[in-house]
């Protein structure tokens, strides 16, 4: 069987280091299928090479979520040869030929219209969720939340929706003292601080947090945000730059990945008071490297965190600010959530998420 992936969003941060890892671990796991991967020109160097693996650039370049793709995209799956084809996100070409899986994260760019670039794209999404779900033999969640979104919001069937829960990279490791040392050092980052990780999307709910640093007892730590500065979140930088915070908060912008588990162990808490989440790969990074989490309850990430970290209603301020102020008080309570956390992610494996896709494609090519 010869199964060719839709890899051109390998550059994206979050379904990026899906398509990274499941690519890797696919290729690592199975030795009779032969893998594909379509990718733009110029993004090749961002996939491990296997030997049961091929990877073809398109003749010409496809920007995701385009008309091209729609256009373009199957005759590029098509020369590839596949008995299958796998589209890691909502994006699947609506000619495709080939029997297909896709993957679904979440229904952010369906369910929400702020999250879109312009109502153009928020028509586009919906037009495409509906018929996604429809063209796909099998569809892949990765969270229960999910797919409970995906069946009650597109009419898909239950038993047409597979979970199959993300994994954590190994890179995602407790760092030594020394290694913290050079990478914070690089970013500026002196003393105890409290970091985030991922974009700033109006869900992330930022604002707030800044808020619940700003209310905080204890005084001491630094609020450290990554993630690509936004021109439309005026609201944010407005709130990070008030005159309380006396420069508090250190905005250090997008994190190559060989960095993050140094940031993620050197940080006293990991505050993650997201709105909505399709899984929450930041939280389950930051327990595999031994950060206390204080995580929002809402949507996915009570199924990601589990009891391994402190869970807030990331709509109260102060519920936000007393979950921090708890992890920070209590050195006993952030040892206490540096192990369950550090067990919690061991839960959570892409060799794992690996077998249980292939298992998925193995059933929609013999049927």
């Amino acid at each position: 069987m010869r199964i060719t992936i839709d890899a051109r969003m390998i550059r994206y941060t979050g379904i990026g280091r899906y398509i990274q890892n499941l690519i890797e671990n696919l290729c690592k796991i199975d030795g009779k299928h032969t893998f594909g991967a379509v990718v733009n020109s110029g993004d090749e160097g961002e996939i491990k090479e296997a030997g049961n693996l091929e990877i073809f650039k398109t003749r010409s370049r496809i920007p995701v979520y385009s008309i091209r793709e729609q256009v373009l995209l199957p005759s590029e799956i098509k020369r590839s040869g596949p008995d299958l084809a796998h589209y890691p996100s909502f994006n699947m070409p609506l000619l495709n030929g080939t029997p297909a899986v896709a993957t679904i994260h979440d229904l952010i760019y369906y369910l929400n219209r702020g999250s879109c670039p312009n109502a153009l794209a928020y028509l586009y999404a919906r037009f495409i969720f509906k018929k996604v779900v429809k063209k796909a033999q099998k569809i892949i969640t990765v969270s229960e939340f999910t797919k409970g979104e995906v069946v009650r919001h597109l009419g898909v069937k239950a038993d047409k929706v597979v979970v199959i829960h993300n994994g954590v990279s190994h890179l995602y490791r407790p760092v030594d003292k020394e290694k913290r040392g050079e990478v914070l050092s690089k970013y500026g980052i002196k003393g105890g601080y409290i970091f985030y990780v991922g974009n700033h999307q109006p869900r992330k709910n930022l604002v707030r947090l800044v808020q619940a640093f700003s209310a905080l007892k204890n005084r001491d730590h630094q609020l450290v945000l990554t993630g690509r500065i936004d021109p439309r979140r005026a609201d944010l930088y407005g709130a990070v730059n008030e005159k309380v915070l006396e420069g508090r908060v250190l905005c250090i912008g997008p994190v190559p990945e060989e960095d993050l588990p140094a940031l993620y162990s050197g940080a006293s808490v990991f505050a993650f008071p997201s709105l909505s989440e399709g899984f929450g790969l930041p939280p389950l990074e930051a327990m595999a490297c031994g950060a206390p989490v204080v995580s929002s309850n809402a949507t996915s990430l009570p199924e990601v965190v589990g009891e391994a970290g402190l869970l807030v209603d990331p709509l109260d301020v102060s519920s936000i600010a007393r979950g921090i102020d708890m992890a920070l008080a209590s050195p006993a309570l952030q040892s206490e959530l540096k192990e369950k956390g550090l067990q919690r992610a061991k839960k959570f494996s892409w060799e794992a998420a690996a077998k249980k896709t292939l298992k998925v494609y193995e059933e929609v090519v013999n049927r």
